[in-house]
């Protein structure tokens, strides 16, 4: 996928903010913001502190590179797996420590948006879609027709990645990806399963229409918006690490 055009950024970041959550000590999760590339990252770490924390950052930094040389989406995402096996040998890393990523790039109106695992993108505008399909055995269940989406929510095995960047033998780390175009008034949400383990997509859309209409500015409403999403993480539960982010069209300034 082409960079943006020249000229500005074809999308800007409206919100951004991660949260260690209520239950954890270490925040696993690493983000990127790369208005310049078109590009915003999120991973969501495991393997426990100085392991979780190290594949997410290897994630966010290899990604990003790899995009600044020209690498697409999957591209990327292949390497970032590879950075996270070879520091596992080399020592720089524990054992079995892996990531998830959830990861868009934006050029014109143009979106590709690409993950491992179960951080999510959604698309927002008139409601909110969700763009990703969770790598994860619930998600199997649900497809199946076994589970309900909110019998998910709580079965005990919603934890189980079946994807995932690193992790025991780096085999499982094949990307999907959807592309579209974004009209005037969408945008994309990333963010990572702490997120969403405790916010229903329906509560996420509600934030979402309250705070993206009749504001100040589009990036004031989405700051709004993301900070809302993660007090109300935090508010039921906050069991994992959170992180929001929030991107759509560049406010107009005047000359």
């Amino acid at each position: 996928m082409a960079g943006p055009a020249a000229g500005g950024p074809a999308a800007a970041t409206l919100g951004h903010l991660s949260d260690v959550g209520r239950v954890r000590r270490h925040n696993e999760d690493s983000y990127a913001l790369r208005e310049d590339l078109g590009l915003w990252v999120v991973a969501d770490g495991m393997g426990g502190a100085a392991a979780g924390d190290k594949a997410s950052s290897i994630v966010v930094d290899v990604m990003t590179r790899s995009v600044e040389r020209g690498l697409a989406l999957e591209e990327a995402i292949a390497e970032a797996n590879r950075s996270i096996l070879d520091a596992v040998r080399s020592g720089e890393g524990k054992r079995g420590m892996g990531s998830t990523v959830v990861a868009a790039q934006v050029s014109g109106s143009d979106y590709s948006v690409a993950w491992v695992g179960d951080a999510r993108a959604y698309l927002w505008g008139d409601g909110l879609q969700r763009l990703s399909h969770d790598h994860s055995r619930v998600q199997e269940l649900v497809d199946a027709g076994l589970i309900t989406e909110q019998e998910a929510r709580s079965h005990p095995r919603r934890s189980v990645i079946t994807r995932v960047l690193g992790g025991p033998d780096g085999t499982a780390a094949a990307p999907d990806q959807v592309t579209g175009s974004l009209r005037p008034g969408e945008g994309i949400l990333l963010c990572s399963d702490g997120l969403t383990s405790e916010v229903e997509d329906q509560d996420i859309a509600q934030v979402l229409s309250g705070e993206m209409t009749g504001g100040p500015s589009a990036e004031a409403g989405g700051q709004r918006a993301v900070d809302k999403l993660v007090a109300m993480a935090l508010d039921h539960g906050g069991n994992d690490n959170v992180t929001v982010v929030l991107i759509g069209a560049p406010s107009r300034t005047a000359a």
